[in-house]
Formats: structure tokens, C-alpha cells, sequence
């Protein structure tokens, strides 16, 4: 069975003759869904099967309601991915003939069907009743339901395949390390707004408030901080953003975000310990697509967001994709905008089956107004209110403006070798000015707020090349699939920051500033970066028997760097290198259940000089070792996971009490994750837990040792089920909730700690289509965030503390055709 480029199951192109389709069928029985099978004698198009069947299957998408007719019928079933994408299913119940329960199954989705021998094909009407001419049935574009593809759609909140974690399309049962996939459903269903708001139910991964997401994506994932590319940020498989600062990613931009835990230096050079989230963008589509949303929600946020795809050409050879959005909102904070705009267009050119290349771009701007960091004492007691604005008006502000470009190319040789270059060109401008807010306790300046103004403006760029070459193979008895490759990135970090020359003081009572930024713009504390790192790595994934699977790689880097303070010209430049590794092996029970051991490592350059021996810093390393299980047990759209794990970074900067660092740092991470994604009977579900021991064993400064890593709590958990009415005679409507809790945190710089909080969400959406005709395609959904309104904050140090997001309320009225 030949696979295409991205490891999807492969596809039989329009014209052949039915019994040719009928042919590579057979050849690619291994990729079948399993069913049971009973012959029934061939039929014409629309003939009725007549022996009748009992069905019970709900109201869902339509690609899992056709896997359920298939089980219960006891068809082999063919479709092409691309004509029911996007599609639902009123569900069919009663003792029914096979005609009748698919006349129902696809009612109002313009789609046919044929049913020959033990085989039933869903297909386009055209393709259903078009003949060649000597009569043979011609089939449109078939596409067997097997391995899925990894970038691409999935309905529901199950992907059982991801290329994050060996660079190739591989089933998560077979990866020998933790990784979660948030898909487009679940970021729908939720309505998250930002990358963070997308993982809020994904176990090891904690934030700040929504108040800093709104601008930038810094998150915390196994203890680690993996703020940028050159931490553990990416998209499609690349190093995405120079710096923090440099703008969040937007969730209608994505087709899934993938969240690979633990050291993944071996395919993605310098990065922490914790893990990669990889981003992975919306692709152009063969199929017809065609969506728009209309939103309207708390501080009177209007939304308005599209997606188009579908081909461009009569043969398909064309095809593309445009996503966009425009935001213009308020915040919970005072005079406080939220607004966005981005357009996101793509174009594939796929000239034969072998052969595509992807363009991708986008542009987003934001603007918003920085969420200052506020003291402990402070958010502690409420003395301040957390829609309080405590900037000043016409100098306080977040523009930030991101472009990008890309190439994605793939080609697969005669002898089966797949050759893969990524590219992208990414490049940030970001004005942001603000009053910080955390010089000192309220208690401590007489009830005045005491500010210091910053001004800033950043840019930044980043060039990034991924190639690689896949080469699959039979020797010794066993499998192999070998990837090689060699990337290179290349960023830039060109930041000015100036500081006001006098404190500005706010009497919260009255919103009244006493005194101006007063901003000192003759000193410069910014600093000009510009980083290169290029890597060398093979990887082999071995399975022997018919059980075993074993990974193995090495890896190289070459990282340098230079960095050139404004205030004092000093110019400091670093030069390193490093080889990092991984190994793991997975045993594949006939039951489902996958148990694994891995070991992997990581490291990341540092910039600076330690103060003990004046030498440039060395990178730090990070080594861990995880051993875990899944479950997915036969025939349930259901994955278990659970693992555990240990990682210890070491060479980590810390600094003492006069601020000198020194590289005698070490941070270990312990912990135990678990995850549950897919469904349960008739109830979509994801559920989590976390517990994270991440101390600080060693540091220049004493009162550091033993601490809990700040922001990190040691318990999260958090649940979330949809679940559909019709049973209750509600058509096409559907309800959600979900709960997250986020444990006790401390804070290394004091011995104050910030209370557990518990969130709770809900959503509620009814199909307007199956009350009214002339509706079809038009959904209505609500979703409610923190529906209790609890108050609660989150803080990194004693000066670093944010209010948490309010109760907000958002109504969102979509239409498909």
C-alpha cells in the first residue's frame, strides 16, 4: 500500500474502473476498519437492502456516524475524508432496511451512497451515477479510513496520529513519549481566544492569567517555561517567534495544537526540558469548505471570523484556504481595548501524488494595553480592584503587528525515500508602553500607587529551515523507518526600553495620576540580539515481531550568539555545542493496551558570564527518563494515558542576592500525568490530572533550595464532556461543561503561597437546521468562561502577580454551506 506524503492512507483517483478501485481495496485491507462482514447481493445506486437492521446512533458528525452504521451493518465502508469533513448527522434509530437507515443517516448532506457485495461507498452524487462508457462505474476520490492524517481535521476530541514526537505520521499508541493533541473541535466547543485558552484542559501545562495571553503565549509545561522558539514555541513542526513579546498565535488559525512533553532537543535543537507545543496551521483542502461566525459576547466584543477552501482547478492540482477574523472588543479592565485582526491564506500545488508544496502566510495585528505586574499584598487582599486601569491614558498601549511566510515542500522518490523541506520567515513589530505597577504594597505609599513608566519597542525575525529524508525499509528482520535531517534557525531580538527619570503615583479612589511618565529617553536599556543555531539528526523507529516498536536518535547542534547592549555598548558573544539523544521502546498489546519507557535529553545556550570564573555561560542540559501506558480499547473512539516521569536540568543561571549569576542552578521535575480523550457511550469527554514536583535543588541563592518551581502548582485537574439531547426529543442540541482546578502555588522569593482556585466553564449550541430547512447549516452556540465569577490571581514572584478573568459570556451564530 503506498501512503501519501503526509502519511495518510492513500487514495484512489477518479476514472478508474470499479473493479480496479475494487482491486487496491483488497490490496489495502490492512488499513480497513474493522467490522464484521455480511454479503448481500450487489444492488444499483438507491436499491434497498432488504433484510432490516436495529440502529441506535445518535446525532454527530457525520464521517462517526457512518463508522457506526458500518459496525452495525456489517459493511466494509469507503469514503472520501474531504466530502463528509464538516458535515453532521441527524442519527437514525428503528429497525430499518439498509436504505432506508442511510436515507436517513445523510439526509440534507447532498451526499449518495452504493452498496455492492459486503461494501458500501459514500460518494458525491456525480461520482454515483456517472458511468464510463462501457458501462463500468467510475469512482470519485476514495479514501480508506485507516491512519489518520496528522495535520490534518479530525472530528471530535480524539487524534490517534501526530508527527510532534518523531517527525513522521505516527500512532500516538506507538509513541514512546507524552503527547496530547488539541483538535479544532475542542478549540470550537471552548471558544478559546488564545494558544493558552486552548490548553487549559491538557494535563502538565500551566499559565498566567488570561490578562497576559491576551498578548503573548508563555507557558509552563512539566515546570519548564517554553515562552519562545528557541524554548519549545512552534508551528508546524518549526521554531516559531525570537522572543516572548512577540505576539500570541490565533486559535482559528490552527487545525490542531499538539503538546509534546518532556526533552525534544532530538528534532528540534536548543529547547528546555519541559516540551514542545507545536501549532499546526490551517491547510488548503480539496473539498468545498465554507464557514462563517458572527460573535457577540461580554464588554460588547464583536467578532467576526471566516474560513474558505476547496480547489482551484477542475483536476484538483490547486487547491487553497483562507482563514480570517476581526475582533473589536473591550476588556475587563477599564479602558482597556481588545482587538485583532488576522488573515491567514494558503495554496498547495500538488502536481501528481509524490509531489506538493504548501504556501502559507498570514498577518495578525493587536491591540490591547499591557496587564502590569501588581505586588502580592496587593491582588492578596483585593486592595486593588481587578478591572481597575492603572495605566494613564494616551501612553499606555500593546500594538503589536506579526507576519509570516512559508514553504512547506514534500517529494517522494521512485525508491520510496520522502524528502521534506519546511521553511518559514517570521517577523514581529511590537510598540508597548506601560506604567509598572509593582514598585511597592499599597499599605507601604500611603494608598497611592506608585508607577514607574517603560517604553518600548521591539523587532524581531526568525528564519527557520527544516529538511529532512525519510527512508523506510525491511533488514534483519524487523521494520525501519529512518529520518535524517538538517535545520537551522536564525533569529534576531532588536529591543529599545527606556525608563521614566520619577516615580507617577494613582490615587485609586479617584483614577487620578499624580504626575506624568516623565519617560528618560536619552538612556537606552534595550539590546540588539541576533542567534544562529544548526543541527544534524537521524532517528531510527525500528518494530520487530509484531509488538515491538523501538526509537532511537542522536543529534548535534551548533548554536552561537551575539548581543550588544545599548546602554553600554558592550558587545557579548557565546558559542556552543551540544549532542542530545533519545531512546524509548513500546510493547503493542492485541488488547489495546501500550506500555512504554523512554529516555531523552535536551539543552538550551545561555547568554552571559558567570560571575564565579568570568567564563560565558554554558547551555543547560536536561535529561529525563518517563515510563507510561495507553489504552485504546478495539472499537471505541477512546485513548488512555498515564505516565511518569523525572527530569533534572542542570547548568540552570541563578543569582544571589546582589544580583551576579552564577551557573550552579539545578531544577528536578517529578510527576505523574493522566488523560482521557474521546467518548464514553454518547458522551464526548476530555479529562486530566497532573501532579508536578518541580523543587529547586541548587542555587546561588539559599532561600531558592527546596522551593516549589513559582507558578507550578503540585495538583491540577480538570474535566470536560459535551453531550447531545436527542434523546430527550432535543434535536440537534447539545450541552457542555467543564471544571478546572488549579492547585496551591509558592512562590520562590518568599514564603507566602497563592490559594487553589476552581473554574468552571459551560457551553450550550443548538443545530438550527434541524428545526427549520431553510436553516440547515446554521448553528447557534453560547459559551460561559469562569461561569461563577470567581476571583483569583496568579503570581511568578512577590512583584509578579495578575488577576484572572472574570465571568464572560459569548454568543456565536455560525453558518456552513
Amino acid at each position: 500500500m503506498r501512503r501519501t506524503a503526509d502519511g495518510s492512507a492513500g487514495v484512489v483517483r477518479a476514472g478508474r474502473r470499479a473493479r480496479s478501485a475494487l482491486l487496491v481495496s483488497l490490496m489495502m485491507s490492512s488499513a480497513l476498519i474493522a467490522v464484521p462482514l455480511t454479503v448481500t447481493p450487489a444492488r444499483a445506486q438507491g436499491a434497498a437492502v432488504a433484510a432490516r437492521t436495529n440502529f441506535d446512533i445518535p446525532a454527530q458528525p457525520l464521517s462517526r456516524a457512518l463508522i457506526a452504521f458500518s459496525h452495525a451493518a456489517g459493511l466494509q465502508l469507503f469514503f472520501d475524508a474531504g466530502l463528509v469533513r464538516g458535515k453532521n448527522s441527524p442519527g437514525v434509530r428503528g429497525s430499518l432496511t439498509h436504505a432506508e437507515a442511510l436515507n436517513q443517516l445523510l439526509a440534507g448532506s447532498g451526499l449518495a451512497y452504493r452498496i455492492s457485495g459486503n461494501t458500501l461507498t459514500i460518494t458525491a452524487p456525480a461520482a454515483a451515477t456517472g458511468s464510463s462508457p462501457d458501462g463500468a462505474i467510475e469512482l470519485g476520490t476514495i479514501q480508506v479510513e485507516g491512519q489518520q492524517n496528522p495535520f490534518g481535521p479530525v472530528d471530535g476530541y480524539l487524534a490517534t496520529t501526530t508527527s510532534s514526537a518523531t517527525g513522521v505520521a505516527t500512532p500516538i499508541l506507538e509513541t514512546p513519549q507524552s503527547i496530547s493533541v488539541v483538535t479544532a473541535d475542542q478549540i470550537k466547543d471552548q471558544n478559546a481566544t488564545s494558544l493558552t485558552d486552548t490548553l487549559l484542559y491538557t494535563p502538565g501545562v500551566v499559565a498566567q492569567s488570561g490578562a497576559f495571553s491576551r498578548m503573548v503565549d508563555d507557558l509552563m509545561l512539566r515546570g519548564f517555561n517554553i515562552a519562545d522558539g528557541a524554548s519549545g514555541m512552534l508551528r508546524d513542526g518549526m521554531q516559531f517567534q525570537s522572543n516572548v513579546y512577540g505576539g500570541g498565535q490565533e486559535p482559528y488559525g490552527l487545525e490542531r495544537v499538539e503538546v509534546l512533553r518532556g526533552p525534544a532537543s532530538i528534532l528540534y535543537g536548543q529547547m528546555t526540558p519541559g516540551g514542545v507545543v507545536n501549532a499546526i496551521s490551517k491547510r488548503p483542502t480539496e473539498e468545498t469548505l465554507r464557514e462563517v461566525n458572527l460573535e457577540y459576547g461580554t464588554y460588547d466584543t464583536t467578532q467576526v471570523s471566516a474560513d474558505f477552501g476547496g480547489k482551484l482547478n477542475e483536476d484538483g492540482t490547486l487547491t487553497y484556504r483562507l482563514t480570517g477574523l476581526y475582533r473589536d472588543g473591550e476588556n475587563w479592565v477599564e479602558d482597556t481595548p481588545d482587538d485583532k485582526v488576522y488573515i491567514a491564506p494558503a495554496l498547495t500545488w500538488k502536481p501528481d501524488e509524490d509531489t506538493s508544496l504548501t504556501l502559507l502566510a498570514s498577518y495578525q495585528h493587536v491591540n490591547t494595553r499591557f496587564a502590569t505586574p501588581l505586588q502580592y499584598d496587593d491582588v492578596s487582599t483585593g486592595n486593588i480592584p481587578r478591572n481597575a486601569f492603572l495605566g494613564i491614558e494616551g501612553f499606555d498601549t500593546y500594538q503589536g503587528d506579526v507576519y509570516t511566510t512559508a514553504a512547506l515542500f514534500e517529494h517522494r522518490f521512485d525508491n520510496g525515500i520522502v524528502f521534506r523541506s519546511n521553511n518559514r520567515y517570521y517577523a514581529a513589530d511590537v510598540n508597548w508602553d506601560y506604567m509598572i505597577g509593582n514598585l511597592a504594597p499599597l499599605a507601604a505609599t500611603g494608598g497611592l500607587l506608585a508607577r514607574l513608566a517603560q517604553a518600548r519597542d521591539d523587532s524581531s525575525y526568525g528564519v527557520t529551515s527544516a529538511n529532512s529524508l525519510e527512508f523506510t525499509f525491511d533488514a534483519l528482520g524487523a521494520g525501519h523507518t529512518v529520518l535524517a535531517g538538517f535545520d537551522y534557525y536564525l533569529r534576531s531580538y532588536d529591543t529599545h526600553r527606556y525608563r521614566a527619570s520619577s516615580y507617577s503615583l494613582l490615587d485609586l479612589d479617584t483614577g487620578v495620576s499624580i504626575g506624568g511618565p516623565n519617560v528618560n529617553y536619552a538612556i537606552d536599556r534595550g539590546s540588539d540580539t541576533l542567534a544562529s543555531q544548526y543541527g544534524v539528526f537521524i532517528q531510527d523507529q525500528i518494530k520487530f515481531g509484531d509488538h515491538w516498536v523501538l526509537l532511537v536518535g542522536g543529534r548535534n547542534d551548533w548554536a552561537d550568539s551575539s548581543t550588544t547592549s545599548y546602554q553600554t555598548g558592550v558587545e557579548t558573544t557565546q558559542d556552543d555545542s551540544a549532542f542530545t539523544g533519545r531512546a524509548g521502546l513500546v510493547y503493542l498489546f492485541d488488547s489495546g493496551l501500550a506500555p512504554y519507557v523512554s529516555v531523552s535529553q535536551s539543552f538550551q545556550p545561555q547568554a552571559g558570564l558567570n560571575y564565579a570564573t568570568g567564563d560565558a555561560l554554558e547551555p543547560s542540559k536536561g535529561l529525563q527518563y518517563e515510563a507510561g501506558v495507553r489504552y485504546q480499547p478495539a472499537g471505541q473512539n477512546l485513548l488512555l494515558s498515564a505516565a511518569v516521569y523525572d527530569i533534572k536540568q542542570t547548568n540552570v543561571v541563578t543569582y544571589d542576592a546582589l544580583g551576579y549569576s552564577y551557573q550552579q542552578g539545578e531544577v528536578h521535575s517529578r510527576g505523574f500525568e493522566f488523560e482521557a480523550r474521546g467518548e464514553v457511550g454518547r458522551l464526548e469527554l476530555i479529562a486530566a490530572y497532573s501532579y508536578t514536583d518541580a523543587t529547586v535543588t541548587e542555587s546561588a541563592d539559599p532561600t531558592e533550595i527546596g522551593q516549589q518551581v513559582a507558578l507550578v502548582p503540585r495538583n491540577a485537574a480538570s474535566f470536560w464532556a459535551n453531550y447531545a439531547l436527542d434523546d430527550l426529543g432535543l434535536r440537534g442540541v447539545k450541552i457542555g461543561a467543564g471544571v478546572r482546578y488549579i492547585g496551591t502555588t509558592y512562590l520562590t522569593d518568599s514564603d507566602f503561597d497563592v490559594p487553589a482556585y476552581t473554574l468552571v466553564d459551560a457551553m450550550a449550541s443548538v443545530d438550527l437546521g434541524a428545526y427549520n430547512p431553510k436553516l440547515a447549516g446554521t448553528t447557534l452556540k453560547v459559551n460561559a468562561n469562569n461561569l461563577f465569577d470567581k476571583q483569583y490571581y496568579t503570581c511568578v514572584s512577590t512583584d509578579g502577580c495578575r488577576y484572572g478573568e472574570p465571568a464572560t459570556v459569548i454568543a456565536t451564530l455560525t453558518y456552513k454551506w
